[in-house]
């Protein structure tokens, strides 16, 4: 049975906002750590008064939270019902008996048909307490998918997210609820951990995983530096379906950062930038993630078309700048590299501004 949190914050059910925020703000300070040092009983009780408030202050949380203490409610009332507490017996013996006599057996007989009528009567029974309560449920997650829909339409990326979670609160089996709310996580909440949570449970859940999961938990990796995790989940994501050219970039990109393979970072590279048309940040990004492929196997010349194509495409981006530096260096020609450095210190980049200050300053 769960904690009754208007007991543990002496309220009633009935309580107001304006109640519970004070009934909170009085146990807090009655029973904080930093009052009772040393005391574990009034840290337990912080923690159940601070778990109280953050249910009962959240209109959705309290009323969800009303809905189970009533169903309880009712499943203790018909335990009730079902198991009497007391059973009848016989009247005390009088004082004119000498001794209790044995009372005659009376032989029952439960038939089928009263089989059946008990237990239809439980099946209603149960019906009965159970029906509104997934009913309910059935309701607020339709409601709750509606607003999570309606937010990604607006771009309030977070009120969607919080949407979706409430929709997998009533729904955990809600496969598309939660790919989207991973797709949301990864792609704009910058919560690549809560993503992997997201898409490791649609793959888990699914007989049928799609490429698409893979290679988004993948990126998943890639963001919280899980190089090997990355790897093993691009490869099934290609395995599955080769058109996922961003997979292609993403495991090019893992193969730079474990520094295992350079001619494979950069035939993945380029096998994305061939399924890409069009110029784009992205593209931008991989031409310079192919420059620093071909800058580590000394293929100068490709590597310095790859920065000045990028540059086509962003004229202003200080990465360039500073990956044309280093090849010039790496040439011999170390008064041009410094000049790319300086441009690329200009535009913002530290680490350019830092190798400038210790290598170019006279």
């Amino acid at each position: 049975m769960k904690k009754n949190y208007y007991h543990i914050l002496g309220l009633s059910p009935n309580a107001s906002a304006t109640e519970i925020k004070a009934a909170y703000k009085r146990l807090a300070l009655k029973w904080h750590p930093d009052k009772n040092p040393h005391d574990t009983h009034a840290e337990e009780r912080f923690k159940q008064v601070n778990d109280a408030y953050q249910v009962l202050s959240n209109p959705r949380r309290r009323a969800a939270f009303d809905l189970q203490q009533q169903y309880e409610k009712s499943q203790r009332q018909a335990h009730a019902h079902a198991m009497p507490r007391y059973h009848h017996t016989r009247q005390p013996a009088g004082f004119q008996e000498r001794h209790y006599r044995q009372r005659p057996q009376k032989h029952t007989h439960f038939s089928r048909h009263d089989l059946q009528v008990v237990l239809a009567v439980v099946v209603a029974a149960v019906l009965l307490v159970m029906g509104p309560y997934f009913g309910w449920r059935q309701i607020a997650s339709s409601r709750a998918l509606k607003q999570a829909q309606e937010a990604e339409k607006q771009r309030l990326w977070k009120q969607a997210d919080e949407a979706y979670s409430t929709v997998l609160e009533h729904k955990p089996a809600l496969e598309d609820a939660r790919v989207r709310r991973g797709a949301l996580r990864l792609t704009y909440l910058r919560n690549p951990a809560g993503a992997i949570e997201d898409y490791s449970a649609a793959l888990r859940e699914s007989e049928t995983p799609k490429a698409a999961w893979y290679a988004a938990r993948g990126k998943g990796y890639l963001q919280t530096k899980q190089y090997q995790q990355a790897l093993q989940d691009l490869n099934k994501a290609l395995a599955l379906d080769q058109t996922q050219a961003g997979a292609y970039l993403d495991r090019g990109v893992v193969h730079l950062q474990m520094e295992d393979n350079w001619p494979a970072a950069e035939a993945d590279i380029s096998t994305y930038l061939q399924k890409t048309s069009g110029p784009s940040m992205r593209t931008t990004e991989a031409l310079l993630y192919r420059t620093f492929a071909y800058y580590r196997m000394q293929q100068l010349q490709k590597a310095w078309q790859d920065t000045e194509q990028a540059l086509r495409q962003s004229p202003a981006n200080p990465k360039a700048f500073y990956l044309q530096a280093k090849i010039k260096q790496t040439q011999g020609d170390s008064a041009r590299g410094c000049d790319l450095l300086s441009k690329a210190a200009q535009l913002g980049f530290a680490l350019a501004a830092q190798e400038l200050k210790d290598q170019c300053q006279p």
